[in-house]
């Protein structure tokens, strides 16, 4: 004769069967979660023309060292408050100095990439504005006009609000 059950509970009133089904269900919940965010994201390219950019780099490091050679270099002040945007050159730039432009590019996010075009303040000082930054690495091209030279920079934000262009 066998002894009588101690537990007299449904199996639904115990711990371990719902454990035992916790354990997958959580897995599923999951994966959902994770399918959901893959499809309601944009995983967007930073450059939507990479090809053209990686044939464009010769020519990119060419205007870096006519930079370098015509002796341009700066510091950039950001006020995160207002979006101004100080550039102070180190030494006057030659010429009229209009179509000084600045690209102001997030690391990952292609549609917060901006592009300004600077005023003269005087000979060796512009200005401008820009949408405020949010939090990353930006990163910073100064060109003139007809893009003969550039000198870069980054700017991290939150951050001095300060970045040195060479």
């Amino acid at each position: 004769m066998r002894p009588p059950r101690e537990d007299t509970e449904p199996w639904y009133k115990q711990f371990w069967p719902w454990f035992l089904i916790a354990l997958p269900l959580s897995v599923v919940i999951a994966s959902i979660v994770t399918i959901n965010i893959a499809i309601e994201t944009d995983d967007g390219l930073v450059s939507d023309d990479y090809y053209k950019e990686g044939l464009a780099i010769h020519k990119d490091a060419d205007s870096a060292a006519k930079a370098s050679a015509l002796g341009i270099a700066g510091t950039l002040a950001y006020d995160a408050d207002t979006g101004a945007i100080t550039l102070m050159l180190e030494k006057p730039l030659q010429g009229d100095g209009t179509g000084l432009s600045l690209e102001v590019t997030h690391p990952t996010v292609s549609n917060q990439d901006q592009s300004i075009q600077l005023s003269r303040l005087d000979d060796s000082r512009f200005a401008g504005r820009v949408e405020p930054l949010g939090p990353a690495n930006w990163k910073l091209a100064l060109r003139p006009a007809d893009r003969s030279w550039r000198v870069e920079g980054r700017l991290p934000q939150p951050g001095s609000g300060q970045a040195r262009l060479d």
